[in-house]
């Protein structure tokens, strides 16, 4: 039995794999946006351990959700799953805190989390996507981006900062595919159940993606090169001084 927080898992991906978890007998902690996705959630999720709410748009939400998943953890797996993109009315917009909303949740968010809460016992998951191979490395504006490719680069990135600094558990970045989801839209060629299969044996620390060397960018079929950006570690830290100087949060050691 394992112990595992996923953000975003209202629904889609995160969901399916939260609830192939709960069912296997795991101990999942969920993650909705507001009180009625939270609600949706555990009706969804009948066995999961509960769901802690926060609105990844703001920054003082993601702090408060870091305070309650630190205390609902300790957790053996955490995977920031919770992104909003494509489709989404969101992804145009700048948040109170003067930062674009798809910075905010699919880049800030992550790094803010992982900060505050303890380091998982045995693995860390950014969930990225292979538009990240679109995504700017020079981190111009990156702050104001509305770009989904960005802020996914920004998660590899974030996974290879955080997989130097912690030696002692295994840290990834992942492509799920492109499937049917309220991301992916209904052209998506791809069904969840083969992504949600993957991050749940993953999350369990079964099958070959739990033994990949930690920086490792895969999809649900193994390994894959990332866009080579995401390895330079002068970018890597410059992402890093950027979140903390946005968040006035510092990476655990390094303040």
């Amino acid at each position: 039995m394992v112990r595992v927080f996923i953000t975003g898992s209202s629904d889609g991906i995160g969901q399916a794999a939260a609830k192939l978890l709960a069912e296997q007998g795991h101990q999942v902690t969920l993650h909705a946006r507001n009180a009625d996705r939270a609600a949706s959630a555990r009706e969804a999720v009948p066995k999961a351990n509960g769901v802690l709410i926060g609105d990844l748009t703001s920054i003082a939400e993601i702090k408060k959700l870091a305070q309650d998943a630190k205390a609902a953890g300790p957790f053996d797996a955490i995977v920031h799953n919770a992104g909003i993109g494509y489709g989404s009315t969101s992804s145009r917009q700048m948040t109170p805190d003067n930062i674009s909303a798809v910075f905010s949740v699919n880049t800030l968010a992550p790094y803010i989390l992982t900060c505050l809460m303890d380091r998982p016992t045995s693995r860390l998951l950014f969930m990225s996507s292979d538009s990240h191979y679109s995504g700017d490395e020079t981190l111009r504006n990156a702050t104001k981006s509305h770009s989904y490719g960005d802020s996914k680069l920004h998660d590899v990135m974030l996974a290879n900062a955080f997989a130097r600094r912690w030696s002692d558990i295994q840290v990834v970045s992942m492509h799920p595919g492109w499937v049917r989801t309220k991301m992916g839209g209904s052209a998506a060629p791809g069904a969840v159940d083969k992504s949600a299969k993957a991050l749940a044996s993953w999350a369990a620390g079964e099958g070959p993606l739990a033994k990949l060397k930690s920086g490792a960018f895969m999809t649900t079929g193994g390994e894959e090169s990332a866009h080579p950006g995401a390895g330079n570690v002068s970018k890597q830290e410059e992402l890093l001084r950027l979140c903390k100087e946005v968040s006035g949060v510092s990476v655990p050691g390094d303040e």
